[in-house]
């Protein structure tokens, strides 16, 4: 059995923590916060930490050029970390009760980025999106939640979890041209809604499974390998970094009684050794 911790408990409890970033250039991690619409960057050497607050609910955060390109709301927007102005990249006009969710680049650095209906009872009327330039194009709908997303460590196959539908997608991808074609059932999860995805260095796929209380592994074949029992019900997002993975979670939608059940809810935790 893998020893969970968190990460470092001088951070930050989120209420819908999302979108963990490895950046390997500076040996940080980065995710978000939605709801509390926050980006925070973590480097575990130092045990630094640093927030910053921005004006949307916010999913996605990378850092490039000396800024930070950030799935909000309403789009792709570049923020000045030292002015903290933002930048429109790419905007969509959505329905109402529609965001951005989940974002994630794939091997050549392109992103990827799902909508979410957050209706008490949403109809299929979300989408997967790809940036291009300034415009985000909409590669398929008819989704209740598009969420994570990660590829095959040949770039070939492309995976999506569809949460709404516990089930998560493969498709044939491109990774010149960034297309993905020919759309099938990876795995079905029973009732176990799935999240984040990241790979291991075996070409397993790691799923954050919201609600179960566990990280699944899947073979690339689709097999159930493993479940990775957490001390909290809701993970949101995973990431390898070395041989360590790292996994956001939320206490959203948690009553008081479940907040005093799972005190640790919206941490960051660590399995510093997944990868042995």
């Amino acid at each position: 059995m893998m020893d969970v911790r968190i990460l470092d408990a001088r951070l930050p409890a989120c209420q819908l923590g999302e979108g963990a970033y490895w950046d390997a250039p500076t040996a940080s991690l980065y995710w978000v916060d939605i709801i509390g619409r926050s980006v925070h960057r973590y480097s575990p050497d130092k045990r630094a930490h640093q927030t910053w607050v921005v004006s949307r609910e916010v999913s996605f955060a990378y850092p490039k050029d000396r800024r930070l390109v950030l799935c909000m709301a309403d789009g792709v927007y570049h923020l000045d970390l030292e002015s903290g102005e933002e930048t429109p990249i790419a905007l969509l006009d959505l329905p109402k009760d529609h965001r951005l969710n989940d974002g994630k680049l794939d091997p050549q650095g392109r992103l990827w980025v799902g909508t979410i209906n957050t209706a008490d009872d949403p109809s299929p009327t979300a989408a997967l999106y790809l940036l291009r330039g300034d415009h985000l194009e909409e590669v398929e709908g008819g989704y209740a939640n598009a969420n994570g997303k990660a590829w095959s460590l040949d770039g070939r196959v492309m995976y999506h979890a569809d949460t709404a539908r516990n089930t998560i997608w493969q498709y044939d991808y491109d990774s010149e041209t960034g297309v993905a074609l020919n759309k099938r059932v990876f795995v079905k999860t029973g009732e176990n809604s799935p999240d984040g995805l990241c790979l291991d260095n075996d070409g397993n796929v790691i799923a954050a499974m919201y609600g179960s209380s566990s990280l699944n592994v899947f073979s690339p074949r689709g097999d159930l390998l493993e479940r990775l029992d957490l001390p909290v019900p809701n993970p949101t997002s995973c990431v390898l970094a070395g041989n360590a993975l790292f996994i956001t979670t939320a206490f959203d939608g948690l009553d008081n009684e479940q907040r005093q059940r799972f005190p640790l809810s919206g941490q960051v935790f660590v399995i510093d050794s997944y990868c042995k």
